[in-house]
């Protein structure tokens, strides 16, 4: 998944960004196993990317 950008979350409804935000942190997750397990470099350095993303997400439903 891309950065997202933070004007298109605040066009979403809440609903929709908590579905988004379920979805980031199950990638989270599965981004953390392949960590864990030896996972390709372009996993790990997409951690940070998913962990931005949940941020952003969390922000934006909190000025809602």
């Amino acid at each position: 998944m891309a950065r997202i950008k933070v004007h298109e979350l605040r066009q979403k409804t809440k609903a929709e960004l908590l579905s988004q935000l379920k979805e980031l942190k199950a990638e989270l997750s599965l981004l953390r196993v392949a960590k864990v397990t030896g996972g390709a470099p372009n996993k790990l350095s997409k951690i940070k990317v998913v962990r931005l993303s949940i941020a952003q997400v969390l922000t934006v439903i909190s000025q809602k």
